[in-house]
Parts: C-alpha cells; structure tokens; sequence
C-alpha cells in the first residue's frame, strides 16, 4: 500500500474512533445529568404547604412589594422551576463570545441548584457545563467534547461560588426566597434589601433591588469569589433582571446578564433568555411526565 494512502487511511480511522469516542461520551454525559437531576428533585418537601400573606410581616418593604406582586395568597408554595435557556458568555475581557444553549433546575425548600449548559465555540465542537448544588456541596465540571476535562472543581470557593448563583436564580422561584430559619431580609433602602443565608457552616448575602412595582432588576454581592486571572482590589458580582413577563400568576425576568465590577473596570461576561419555565415539575426536559400543575408558559 502506498505510504499516502495508509497515511490517509491511518488518519481517517483515527478520526472514526474520536468521533465515537466523543459521540459516547456525549451519551454519558447527557446520562449523568438525567441522574443528578433525578437525585436534585428528591430534595422536594413532599408535604405541601400554602402561602399565607403573613409571612410578609416585619419584611422591608420593597420585599413585600416584590412578594405581593408574585405570590397570591393561599396558593401553594412552590417547590422547584425548570427552565429551558439560550445566550451567550465569553471568559476574558474583549474575548469573543460564544452561544449556548442551556437547561437550568431549582429546588425551593433546600438550597438545591443544577445548570447545565453546551457551548459551541466553534463548528463541529461543543463544550458541555455542568453546575451543581446539592446537600451542601458545589461541583463545577466543564469537559471539550464531553470527553477532556477544561475545569473540575468542588472546593470552598466554588461552593460559595454556586450557592450565590442558586439565590439569584431564585428570581425565578420567588417563594423560595421567603424567610425561614436559614434565609433572611434586612432593609436597606425603599428599593433594596439585604438577603442571607445559611447552610450548614456557610452563610452568605447579597442585595437585591426592586422598581416601583415590585419587580426585581438587579442582585450584587461581594461575597462570590473572583476566579478570574486579574487580582482586583474589589470585586463585585451583578446580575441585572429585565424583560418581565406573566407566567400564570408570577411576574419573572426573562433577560439575565451577568457582570463583574472588578475596582474601575466592568467585564460583562454572560447574557441569557429565558425562553421556556415551568414551575413545579420535578423532571428533566425529556423525561416520560405527567401534565405538570402549572401549564409551561414560553417567553
């Protein structure tokens, strides 16, 4: 056989292999989250419970306004939210962006978050994101091809790091930012406030801020911790909520952008729509269901 073609062949076969190779790694992957959201969802209090509109007592008043305008009395507490996502995000600053498409779950009653989205970087290559929290622990897992680990950590900061992504995510699940003994309001403003939580041995805080109507618009902390490659002096994570939309009866964003306020600088690094949630329908987007109670609403 003549050197170039067994080249050629050698080559081709060696292609074959990674693109099966990556193909089943995909497949295993895409099986891993079917797990981890199954095992997120068995976090649900099974016992339901309602709102009552004494819960607001003693809130700051821009949180009872917030509250007033998204929960009616006597309904039930909700218990999680899916959500189906499209954006884009980049990692450096002035760096190109690049779009994902993205499936978020949320847990009310336990601090329970998983996020997992595919990025497309380039044609023919995919980047599969993985975020997740649960019974106390954080992991963040990022794998090129769902085969080559670019980042795999569970340390304090990426604990801190996703339990801060979990309550601003509850934007979308207001309920869940009612106060218990682990979550809590202090007032700062007319228009913002203060909320903590503990779990475990870890508390955190982040400010929230609300318009005239009630609606959220905005989520700072410094508490997140900044991963990043420079060393600012301050850093400070924001989300800005915009686009409110009815689904049913909740008012919730459906534009999330995401920035850093690093000393004099703002690297603003991820922009999403919400494009699809449903509230209390404790599967993943796929899996065999029954009609769930609140009907999906698209954005």
């Amino acid at each position: 056989m003549p050197l170039l073609a067994l080249l050629t062949f050698t080559f081709a076969a060696l292609l074959s292999g990674l693109i099966v190779g990556a193909l089943l790694n995909r497949t295993a992957f895409e099986r891993r989250i079917d797990a981890e959201v199954a095992d997120l969802f068995g976090e649900i209090d099974t016992m339901p419970t309602y709102y009552s509109e004494k819960e607001l007592d003693g809130l700051p008043e821009p949180v009872q306004r917030f509250f007033r305008r998204t929960l009616q009395d006597g309904a039930p507490h909700q218990s999680c939210t899916r959500t189906r996502e499209s954006g884009r995000s980049r990692h450096n600053f002035g760096g190109p962006w690049t779009e994902f498409v993205a499936e978020g779950y949320l847990v009310a009653t336990a601090p329970a978050r998983l996020w997992f989205a595919r990025l497309r970087p380039f044609p023919l290559v995919w980047v599969d994101v993985r975020s997740l929290y649960l019974r106390g622990r954080g992991h963040f897992l990022a794998k090129l091809l769902s085969s080559l680990h670019s980042r795999d950590a569970q340390d304090d900061a990426t604990r801190r790091e996703i339990l801060l992504g979990y309550i601003a995510e509850l934007a979308l699940l207001p309920g869940a930012l009612l106060p218990d003994g682990t979550r809590s309001w202090e007032p700062i403003s007319d228009r913002a406030a203060r909320f903590s939580m503990l779990d475990g041995e870890l508390l955190v805080s982040a400010v929230f801020f609300f318009e005239e109507f009630g609606n959220v618009v905005r989520f700072e902390t410094e508490d997140r911790p900044y991963l990043g490659p420079r060393k600012p002096n301050t850093a400070r994570w924001v989300v800005r909520y915009s686009e409110h939309r009815s689904f049913g009866e909740l008012e919730l964003p459906t534009q999330i952008d995401t920035q850093w306020e690093l000393d004099d600088e703002t690297f603003h690094y991820s922009e999403k729509m919400i494009d699809v949630i449903e509230l209390d329908v404790p599967r993943r987007f796929g899996a065999s269901e029954a009609k769930p109670r609140n009907d999906a609403a698209s954005a």
